[in-house]
């Protein structure tokens, strides 16, 4: 059997695949519309509920979390006068609404954004739903409607998911299905790509982008340790004529107007993937291809636009007693997955215009910024080795880590980046962990003697600390020893 990924979110999940908002409003003002599926909910309740002598224990859960900033200047570059960016304050609201009972689940977020006085139209206070989901589930069927988060394959193919509760996050609002019997697994979906509409970071109004998404993805495990699987998605863009015939009465935006004279109208993912899992070893590979359909205006009319993409992912790890070994290699041509422009934002500096919706792994370390993983060819070696626990229960391990990527930052340049490090785990639970490396960014072709990009030592530790029960203490540190455009 394949085995499934955490639950998402906190809502139960049937056995997921393998390896993760409504319109923008121009008022300021909260709108009824947005409360609409408050409605919708009520009455699935309603209906899907039993009766008080046959119901199943019931469970209800609400978390709520508040927040409150205040800029003495806020840093927005839009905002040319300086009396604008002057003491700044807002507000935003998050409050999860999750009832269970059977092989139901049900769930709300309610979010909210608050300006008591907003420096620039771009600021505007905001209330809906951005979370809402009715769930069946039993042995074979897990059944969803509304919002759900979903990742296909290592995220190559589509990656809407929740990155965390200040980030941007993306999700498909829709139908969900799931279907699992002995050796085989099936998913299907169909929806259209709703954003966290005002963030903890930006804190912009941006609209969603309603794309139309469907997608497909088969799985099978029949043939013991090697898992193969395959999917197709189908991302109906904002001219396309389908998604034209669906917007006008959902939206209201189902306008034909072209976007910096470009009409964005279909991209067509498909991919395959095998898994090879033995005890000592795990062998994972996906190919993907990718078709992009636009057309730019021009004198002679329409003219084709689009470019096809190329992914290919492979790694290995081997596990041989207290040594592990991880081997990554990854080459991807033009693989960017984004969504629409929305004719509000399209012409607007300053503030998020499209959203990812693919993840392909970066092979590079989480907190290493990344300039390049669309048109990039790379390898990766991590070894992992550790030591015998103490007495105690302490655990130790030191790691050396080494990667090299070719057209990054940029075509025709190279990186490389080598670390090593040392992680202690303690039996309290407390953990530390200290590392130190080099990176270095070439551009060999940019002159005679070539130009270093960068050249970087850096210092880290991460130490997690119990105080008491239910306090904890975190704490990050980094120092990086810079040398910039060396040879300019």
């Amino acid at each position: 059997m394949i085995p499934p990924p955490p639950e998402a979110c906190g809502r139960p999940q049937g056995p997921p695949l393998r390896h993760a908002p409504g319109p923008a409003q121009p008022s300021g003002r909260p709108q009824a519309p947005h409360l609409r599926p408050l409605r919708a909910l009520a009455l699935a309740l309603a209906v899907s509920l039993p009766s008080p002598a046959l119901a199943d224990p019931i469970t209800f859960e609400i978390t709520e979390s508040l927040s409150a900033d205040w800029h003495w200047e806020l840093d927005d570059a839009q905002l040319t006068d300086p009396e604008d960016r002057e003491h700044v304050v807002d507000l935003r609201n998050r409050l999860n609404l999750r009832l269970r009972t059977g092989r139901f689940a049900f769930g709300l977020r309610l979010d909210a954004a608050w300006f008591p006085s907003p420096p620039s139209s771009q600021y505007q206070s905001d209330l809906r739903p951005e979370e809402l989901f009715v769930t069946y589930r039993d042995r074979t069927w897990t059944l969803t409607a509304g919002d759900d988060y979903l990742t296909l394959g290592r995220g190559l193919a589509l990656s809407l998911r929740k990155f965390d509760e200040v980030g941007f996050t993306t999700n498909l609002r829709g139908a969900h299905a799931r279907m699992r019997v002995d050796g085989f697994e099936l998913r299907l979906g169909a929806g259209f790509t709703n954003v966290v509409n005002v963030d903890s970071v930006e804190e912009k109004l941006v609209p969603d982008p309603n794309d139309l998404v469907f997608l497909a993805r088969v799985e099978s495990d029949a043939l013991g340790p090697l898992t193969l699987g395959a999917h197709f998605v189908d991302i109906e863009r904002r001219h396309s004529d389908l998604r034209l015939a669906l917007t006008d009465p959902l939206f209201g935006d189902g306008d034909d107007d072209r976007i910096q004279g470009r009409r964005f109208e279909r991209t067509i993912i498909t991919g395959v993937s095998a898994e090879l899992g033995l005890e000592e070893l795990d062998i994972y590979s996906e190919f993907g291809h990718l078709d992009n359909t636009t057309t730019r205006q021009a004198l002679t009319g329409d003219t084709p636009a689009g470019e096809p993409g190329l992914a290919l992912y492979l790694s290995a790890t081997a596990t041989l007693g207290r040594w592990t070994t991880l081997i990554e290699a990854k080459h991807y041509d033009n693989w960017r997955v984004e969504s629409s422009l929305h004719p509000d934002t399209a012409d607007e500096q300053g503030i998020t215009q499209v959203f990812p919706y693919v993840a392909p792994p970066s092979l590079e370390r989480i907190d290493q910024r990344v300039l390049d993983n669309t048109d990039v060819s790379g390898v990766h070696l991590r070894i992992d080795h550790a030591l015998p626990p103490s007495k105690r229960g302490d655990k130790h391990i030191l790691f050396l880590s080494s990667a090299f990527f070719v057209d990054a930052p940029a075509e025709d340049e190279w990186t490389l980046h080598a670390y090593a490090g040392w992680e202690l785990t303690m039996h309290t639970g407390d953990r530390l962990l200290l590392q130190t490396g080099y990176r270095r960014e070439e551009a060999p072709d940019a002159s005679a003697a070539g130009i270093t990009r960068l050249g970087m030592w850096h210092l880290d530790l991460d130490w997690f600390k119990t105080l008491a029960q239910g306090v904890d203490l975190h704490l990050h540190w980094n120092h990086e020893f810079r040398d910039e455009n060396i040879g300019a």
